[in-house]
């Protein structure tokens, strides 16, 4: 059987097996079992195809990238997709996205949703655990080609693009610092998620390295990205008699919830207290006053998750790629100027 163009299904029904398993073969993966891996490359072979060339294997029965999103009400989602979006049509892909959100926290789980639809490919942009995350793309990477966006893990057989937490934190940290902040209140997510754990890292070490001390009643952790839980923390601690002189904050969400919990209890920004908030979304601009933020670049975040995705889906032999872009700290009105010019 000689074709001009050849997919892992043909492959597969030629050989024997699953599509998986030629997806395995192809790609290099080493859970394969010698005599099947060499019964799938004896079948390419015979058919006319060197195994240099197997760049023109590839599963064209799906059309449609499926990407996994935990918070859609969170306003960092919204030009990651777009990004994802766009690359996706240039390569004439449809994309699905499919909320995650207390519902899809375990691997048959995702197993599931994988056999009631093909799907050529898959972008995880989701906050799960740790744990889960790990687990779950893992055992699907060997099935399907896999991108992680924004949250990743630390994996060489698995491809991401996200940032530089610790970088970003500890640039914002060091800015408060310089201002002569050293009370400095952090509003973080929960330490499960891996940039939450990089930016609470990077926080920590930046005052370590000024020889400030870290007060722990001033590290609080949100269960979620949401305004009225950073509302209501931050008014907690204004009510104590010890305030801070500034706020960090881990997404920009909780930089505006806690602004209105400052304005609320009559303190001046930023003169009684500065803010820095995380992710520099549309609303930063918005607010009075704007709100001082690290921008990260969602946009081309996602449309390089979904480069390299279609990359895997074009090439299973394509070699994993960790892609981390640069961020900037954005000065606006919620910090003072910085006369020193540091």
């Amino acid at each position: 059987m000689k074709k001009e163009k050849l997919t892992i299904n043909d492959i597969a029904q030629m050989a024997g097996v699953s599509t998986a398993t030629v997806s395995r073969v192809l790609s290099g993966k080493d859970k394969v079992k010698e005599e099947t891996k060499q019964h799938v490359l004896d079948i390419v072979k015979k058919s006319g195809y060197d195994s240099s060339k197997l760049t023109a294997l590839s599963n064209d029965e799906s059309k449609t990238i499926l990407v996994c999103m935990t918070e859609l009400k969170n306003p960092f989602n919204v030009p990651v997709f777009d990004g994802i979006q766009n690359s996706a049509r240039k390569h004439g892909y449809d994309v699905l996205i499919l909320q995650t959100k207390d519902f899809y926290t375990e691997y048959h789980e995702y197993e599931s949703v994988l056999k009631s639809q093909s799907f050529a490919g898959v972008i995880f942009v989701s906050t799960l655990t740790q744990k889960q995350l790990t687990d779950i793309t893992t055992k699907l990477n060997y099935r399907t080609p896999i991108v992680l966006c924004s949250e990743y893990i630390d994996d060489p057989e698995i491809s991401y693009v996200g940032i530089d937490d610790i970088s970003a934190i500890t640039r914002a940290t060091n800015y408060l610092l310089s201002l002569n902040r050293k009370n400095i209140f952090f509003i973080n997510s929960k330490l499960t998620h891996n940039y939450a754990r990089k930016r609470e890292q990077g926080f920590r070490e930046a005052l370590e390295s000024a020889n400030v001390e870290v007060n722990e009643d001033y590290i609080v952790r949100m269960s979620s990205v949401n305004h009225s839980l950073a509302y209501a923390s931050t008014l907690s601690i204004l009510n104590q008699d010890d305030k801070p002189d500034a706020i960090l904050c881990a997404s920009d969400v909780f930089a505006i919830g806690a602004l209105k919990a400052c304005q609320r209890k009559g303190l001046r920004v930023p003169e009684d207290i500065a803010i820095i908030g995380f992710d520099n979304i549309e609303l930063t601009t918005m607010v009075e006053p704007s709100l001082t933020t690290i921008e990260q670049p969602s946009y081309k975040i996602g449309y390089q998750s979904c480069e390299l995705l279609v990359e895997k889906i074009v090439n299973p032999r394509a070699l994993d790629k960790h892609i981390l872009l640069e961020t900037e700290l954005i000065l606006r009105d919620s910090t003072p100027i910085n006369i020193k010019g540091e």
